[in-house]
């Protein structure tokens, strides 16, 4: 089997006053959720307040991105944090309002906004 993990990117770019923010550029699907998911998971300890996906890099997402999603969204409300999407393109909008799952989640359109 292909090691396809490297089809989407993960990077902590800020973590301050309570906030971490994750830049997530690549593709969301069953190939690459585990390792974004590990990662993600990971980062749910540095965060006080919110934690904030930059998704605007993403080009695809899939089922179990969407899934990855509602999971962080319960996670982070049990630690008493907030997850804030950032999103702008079709690849992640049009999912999310496929599922009616676009109003279950703050979605800003810039990391400034959701900081």
């Amino acid at each position: 089997m292909d090691d396809f993990t490297d089809a989407v990117t993960l990077t902590v770019h800020d973590v301050s006053g309570g906030v971490a923010v994750v830049v997530v550029a690549g593709e969301l699907d069953m190939a690459t959720v585990p390792a974004a998911e590990e990662f993600l998971r990971r980062r749910l300890g540095e965060v006080g307040q919110a934690l904030v996906l930059d998704l605007s890099g993403v080009t695809f997402l899939g089922s179990t991105g969407i899934n990855l999603l509602i999971a962080l969204r319960a996670e982070c409300a049990a630690v008493g944090a907030e997850l804030r999407l950032v999103a702008t393109t079709k690849a992640v909008l049009q999912p999310l309002a496929v599922t009616d799952l676009i109003d279950h989640f703050t979605i800003v359109t810039a990391v400034g906004e959701a900081s």
